[in-house]
């Protein structure tokens, strides 16, 4: 019997040669619209209750996670 490998974390440690990203997860308050982007936590699913809204208190729902790839400074 063989067991699951491990979730990786948000930032991905991949192989020599492959691209490294940032994984994000974009917070909405069904009430007054505001938007709020934070880092992806293992467990975090679109329509997941979020945490409440800054402006008016209510709670906010995960609507989108997405990556962006990690840039390089010289």
């Amino acid at each position: 019997m063989s067991t699951a490998p491990a979730p990786q974390p948000p930032q991905q440690q991949t192989q020599q040669g492959k691209a490294k990203f940032n994984v994000y997860t974009i917070e909405e308050c069904p009430a007054c619209g505001q938007k709020t982007k934070r880092s992806f936590q293992v467990g975090d699913y679109i329509t997941k209750d979020g945490a409440n809204c800054s402006k008016c208190g209510n709670v906010t729902k995960i609507t989108l996670i997405y990556a962006e790839p990690v840039v390089k400074s010289k």
